[in-house]
C-alpha cells in the first residue's frame, strides 16, 4: 500500500473532523467517580488492578509512567465537563498532543511512516459510522536512520515519494514523531494492535529506546513462562546490549510477539507545588491468540538453528566464488577442449539449501499473518478493538 492509497482508503484521515464523542467511554461512569479518581490520584494512592477479572485472560495493565501534557489552572479535582471543556481548547480534534502547526496532524504522520515503507497500518472502520475507527494493526518494517532516508541534518527536509500530500516533505524530526504521534487517535475506546516484521533490522536508532519506554509492552503482561524461561533463554543465544530495551525488542522481532496498546487522558498533581496536570497515560495487554510454542524453548532453538545453518551456506557460496581484480588474470588455456568446466555441484547444493532456509522463514512469517487476520476479522464491530477484547475499564 503506497502512502496515497493509505489516505483515499481511509475517509476519516481526509482532514475530516472526527465525529465520536472522545470521552464516551467516560461517561458511562458517573459524575463524581472522574473527581474521586483525581483525588486518590493526588495522594499518591497505588492502583491496583480489579481482582473481578478472571485469570483466563491477559489483563490490561497500566504502565506506572506517565506524559505531561500541560500544567492546567485546577488546583482542585474537576468533573468531566470541565475536563472536557478544557481539552477542546488545548488540542485540535486530529492532533491530540501539544503543537502549533495544526497541518502536521495524524494523516500527516501516518503518512510519513507509510511513504517511508517504515510501518505497514490497517485501520478498521465501523460498518454503521465509516468515520468512526474501531481497532487498527500496525507491523513495524523498519526504523530508519538519516542515513536511511538519504538525511544529512535532523532539519533537512525529504520529499515524499508519493506525490498527492499537501504538504511537500518531512524531516527526521517529523519522521521521529510520526512514531509517536500515530498511534494518538483516540483515548480511551481505541486499540492498536502492534508487531514487528521478522525482517525488521536490528540497527535501531537511539530514540526508539524512548518509543519503547512509552508504547512498548510491559513485564507484567507477559505470561509467567515468558518472563522466567523464554526470554532468558533467547538472550543466551544473543549479544549482551549495553541498552536494556534492545535485548526486548529483539525478541520480539525474531519470535514475532505482538501487544495491544490504548491510551487516555488523566488529571493528576505531577510537578511539585503546581496545579493539576494533564498527562498521556498508557495501557498494553498480551495478545492471547500469539502462538508462544514460537518463543517457547524449543522454538528459540529451532530458529537459531536455522539462521546459523543460513549463515554458514551463505558464507560458504560466497568462498566459492572467485574474486577477480586487474593483478589477476586468468590465464588463457591453449587446449580448448580442457577449458570447459562443469558447474560446481556444492555450489548447486548451497543455493539450494538457501533457498530452502529462506522459504522456511518466509513459510513462518505467513502463518503468522494469517493468524492475525484470522483474529481481525473475527468481530469486525468491536468497539474495543477485536484483538483486545476488553474494556479497558474491566480492571
Amino acid at each position: 500500500m503506497t502512502a496515497s492509497d493509505y489516505i483515499k482508503n481511509q475517509p476519516h484521515l481526509q482532514g475530516k473532523i472526527l465525529t465520536p464523542n472522545s470521552f464516551s467511554a467516560l461517561a458511562e461512569y458517573p459524575p463524581l467517580s472522574y473527581s474521586k479518581s483525581a483525588a486518590e490520584s493526588s495522594t499518591k494512592a497505588a492502583v491496583k488492578p480489579s481482582t473481578a477479572t478472571t485469570n483466563t485472560k491477559p489483563l490490561c495493565y497500566t504502565k506506572p509512567q506517565k506524559q505531561h501534557l500541560v500544567t492546567t489552572q485546577f488546583t482542585i479535582p474537576i468533573n468531566l465537563p470541565q475536563l472536557k471543556s478544557f481539552i477542546s481548547r488545548v488540542f485540535y480534534e486530529d492532533s491530540l498532543w501539544p503543537t502549533d502547526n495544526v497541518t502536521k496532524n495524524q494523516s500527516f504522520y501516518g503518512y510519513i511512516l507509510v511513504d517511508s515503507q517504515s510501518v505497514e497500518i490497517t485501520h478498521y472502520d465501523n460498518s454503521k459510522n465509516p468515520n468512526h475507527i474501531n481497532y487498527s494493526t500496525c507491523k513495524i518494517l523498519q526504523i530508519c536512520s538519516t542515513q536511511d532516508l538519504g538525511l544529512i541534518h535532523h532539519h533537512t527536509t525529504k520529499d515524499f515519494s508519493t506525490p498527492g500530500y499537501h504538504i511537500k516533505g518531512y524531516t527526521y524530526i517529523d519522521y521521529k514523531n510520526a512514531f509517536f504521534r500515530t498511534f494518538y487517535i483516540r483515548p480511551y475506546d481505541h486499540s492498536w494492535f502492534i508487531s514487528f516484521d521478522q525482517n525488521c533490522a536490528k540497527t535501531i536508532p537511539g530514540w526508539f529506546n524512548e518509543w519503547w519506554y512509552w508504547l512498548g509492552p510491559s513485564d507484567p503482561i507477559y505470561p509467567e513462562q515468558v518472563v522466567k524461561t523464554f526470554y532468558p533463554f533467547y538472550k543466551k543465544h544473543i549479544p549482551e546490549q549495553p541498552v536494556g530495551p534492545l535485548n526486548k525488542i529483539f525478541f520480539h522481532i525474531d519470535m514475532g510477539i505482538t501487544w495491544i496498546l490504548s491510551w487516555h487522558f488523566t488529571l493528576a498533581l505531577a510537578l511539585q507545588d503546581m496545579p493539576y496536570s494533564l498527562l498521556r497515560e498508557f495501557r498494553v495487554k498480551w495478545w492471547e491468540k500469539y502462538n508462544i510454542e514460537r518463543c517457547s524453548l524449543d522454538g528459540i532453538q529451532k530458529y537459531f538453528q536455522t539462521l546459523n545453518q543460513a549463515k554458514k551456506a551463505i558464507q560458504l557460496v560466497s568462498k566459492s566464488i572467485p574474486l577477480h581484480n586487474p593483478n589477476q588474470q586468468p590465464q588463457s588455456n591453449p587446449n580448448p577442449r580442457t577449458s570447459k568446466r562443469t558447474p560446481s555441484s556444492p555450489t548447486k547444493k548451497f543455493k539450494t539449501f538457501i533457498a530452502e532456509v529462506l522459504a522456511q522463514f518466509s513459510d513462518d512469517e505467513e502463518s503468522r499473518q494469517d493468524d492475525t487476520q484470522e483474529d481481525d476479522n473475527t468481530q469486525p464491530d468491536d468497539p474495543y478493538g477485536g484483538p483486545l477484547g476488553q474494556d479497558p475499564f474491566e480492571l
